[in-house]
């Protein structure tokens, strides 16, 4: 099938892509009209009327991205291929591909019925070192580490003198304590 058959279907894809990041943006509208007119060898602004109408009337909320690809899975994988780097290169139109670009290129792919190694290299890929969980639970570790028991005798020039126990009336006794000693240095003399 020719591409000028698809090429409502091209047009539904290109502006859902486009929509999927919440906006399209002057650039990515032209980017978009020049992909176009390059598929149908044209010229940007002379699209065929039933172009610029779809793109005009095309509604993301209306969009069944099963239906719109059912042209294509009968196709070879590298015509599908080929599909989704149009897709990828629209999306990074604007100078920025973020995760819900990338997010729609993967639906895009397994609707398509390709297998992820066919199109890894499109799409962004965010690694997580360990969730929150984990994060917390292994600071939960460290702190039981370092529990008082475990914290080292202090050398014996930094020692607190040991307090000494007085009787106090009604049989109690009367805990005191015995200031530090001056050092050499800061006595009178």
């Amino acid at each position: 099938m020719k591409v000028r058959d698809r090429i409502l279907v091209i047009v539904d894809l290109l502006m859902a892509a486009l929509s999927c990041d919440g906006t399209i943006v002057g650039e990515e509208d032209q980017a978009a009209r020049r992909m176009l007119s390059e598929l149908l060898l044209c010229k940007p602004d002379s699209l065929p009327a039933h172009v610029e109408e779809r793109i005009r009337s095309f509604r993301l909320i209306e969009f069944d991205m099963d239906r719109t690809v059912g042209d294509f899975l009968r196709d070879p994988p590298m015509k599908k291929r080929r599909l989704l780097e149009l897709i990828a290169k629209l999306s990074d139109a604007d100078g920025q591909h973020d995760l819900r670009e990338s997010d729609f290129i993967r639906d895009l792919a397994r609707a398509l019925g390709m297998a992820k190694e066919e199109y890894e290299d499109l799409v962004l890929h965010i690694e997580i070192e360990e969730s929150v969980d984990e994060r917390m639970k292994s600071m939960r570790d460290s702190f039981l580490e370092l529990r008082i028991s475990d914290i080292p005798e202090p050398p014996p020039e930094m020692r607190q003198p040991q307090q000494q126990a007085q009787p106090q009336q009604g049989g109690r006794k009367r805990v005191g304590t015995v200031p530090p000693p001056i050092p050499e240095d800061a006595r009178k003399r």
